[in-house]
């Protein structure tokens, strides 16, 4: 008898270990988009004012921009950066297309919906 609550205990204990797991949900970079990673500097008045002087990228697919607005980025296939942020419950698709220079260290964004560039360096 005591054999067999040993083994149940072992069995409960191994259900709540595996199952603790599956709320997460896990992004994969690509590598193209692992480029992004990182924090990225300004000193452009209209980046600053439109994204922000400090924009960061997670390793979890996630983005930081100006006052602390927070969204998911990936890259298509196409190679244009989307960045999707929820502001004030409406969801917003922003599109920007992006050039590395200097050895990864320069990033430089345009946005498609106004045509203005913005140029950011790693931190």
């Amino acid at each position: 008898m005591k054999n067999h609550l040993v083994i149940i205990e072992l069995v409960v204990i191994l259900v709540c270990i595996g199952l603790s797991g599956c709320t997460q949900v896990d992004h994969t970079l690509n590598y193209e988009e692992s480029k992004f990673v990182g924090t990225w500097l300004t000193y452009e008045d209209i980046a600053c004012i439109d994204l922000g002087e400090r924009v960061v990228f997670f390793s979890d697919g996630t983005v930081t921009l100006k006052s602390g607005f927070r969204g998911k980025y990936q890259v298509d296939e196409g190679n244009y950066l989307i960045v999707h942020i929820t502001i004030n419950g409406n969801k917003t698709q922003h599109l920007f297309d992006y050039e590395f220079s200097d050895n990864g260290n320069t990033l430089k964004l345009l946005y498609l919906t106004t045509g203005r560039m913005y140029s950011y360096t790693r931190e």
